[in-house]
């Protein structure tokens, strides 16, 4: 009986883990195609009117969940400081991000976030007490190289300020602090309270910032909104990737170790390139392509511990 009932626990284990795999997968390959429809809605808005409204209506369509009662949130009684620290970080990293980019340009963030999974595998070792394998440790740099040779292959690195490195750094650190932090919440808190959570503190942030930009013009914020080239893409992505995206991650970090959620995340990066190439027309490299290798490879034998 004893060993029939190890052997259906050992089955429900490897059966979250698949499950696990395939949302997070699922989720960085939505998050991979974000920044197409971002560009797109950046046709007729800044990037923070876009991430403004986008939470904003992401935050609507998860309160009109609630109160419908099919969905439920409770914090109660439970322990929210990690939550919180969780749901902060979101907007904490596209501040950073944007600012990274301002003062430095897309190749050196990319080469930060590219790093980004190696210091998360760091960090979960350290608080969680998750250490990877040697055969993950190893195939989990394949990844990142693979983004860096992605991300570098035909860009200039161009004029970096001082401040854009301390940007850099929260960059990294926001993002890599991210895996740790949704691990440790899912001890408490469903994939759907997180996301609540995360998207209620986001919408708040960006729009208060946006509100600020715009001296408190609430008519220019919604204005973007008549056009359907904007509106079309950014309900893409406040369902698409906001709502399914971070439910299906969310999922995933209460089932993988850091080490497997950090690997997978180059799946968002290698997707990305591949929107450019197939609806933007952008070039494929043969030094693209072997990044693109090296991201599956290690994310295939990562998965296979």
């Amino acid at each position: 009986m004893k060993v029939k009932k190890q052997e259906t626990i050992q089955n429900l284990e490897v059966s979250a883990k698949k499950w696990g795999l395939a949302a997070a997968c699922m989720g960085n390959v939505i998050w991979g195609f974000t920044y197409l429809f971002t560009r797109i809605a950046m046709r007729e808005a800044s990037p923070m009117v876009i991430l403004a409204v986008r939470f904003d209506i992401t935050f609507l369509l998860l309160l009109m969940m609630v109160l419908s009662g099919r969905w439920q949130v409770s914090y109660r009684g439970k322990k929210v400081g990690c939550l919180l620290f969780f749901s902060i970080l979101e907007p904490l990293y596209f501040f950073f991000e944007s600012y990274c980019i301002y003062y430095t340009n897309a190749t050196y963030a990319g080469v930060a976030l590219a790093i980004a999974p190696i210091l998360s595998i760091f960090l979960g070792a350290l608080f969680l007490k998750e250490y990877p394998t040697r055969h993950q440790a190893v195939f989990s740099i394949f990844p990142v190289v693979g983004v860096i040779l992605i991300t570098m292959v035909g860009q200039r690195l161009g004029f970096v300020r001082p401040i854009g490195i301390l940007f850099l750094f929260f960059t990294c650190l926001t993002s890599a602090l991210n895996k740790p932090a949704n691990r440790r919440s899912a001890e408490q808190f469903t994939p759907f309270e997180r996301t609540f959570m995360m998207i209620l503190i986001s919408a708040a942030a960006y729009t208060g910032a946006v509100l600020v930009l715009l001296k408190g013009n609430v008519k220019e914020l919604v204005r973007p909104l008549a056009v359907p080239g904007f509106l079309i893409p950014v309900l893409i992505l406040s369902i698409v990737s906001s709502i399914g995206a971070n439910m299906l991650i969310n999922y995933a970090a209460g089932k993988l170790s850091v080490t497997m959620m950090a690997t997978a995340g180059a799946l968002c990066t290698l997707c990305s390139m591949f929107a450019g190439v197939i609806f933007l027309g952008e070039p494929m490299t043969v030094v693209s392509f072997i990044g693109s290798l090296l991201v599956l490879i290690g994310i295939w034998q990562v998965a296979k511990e």
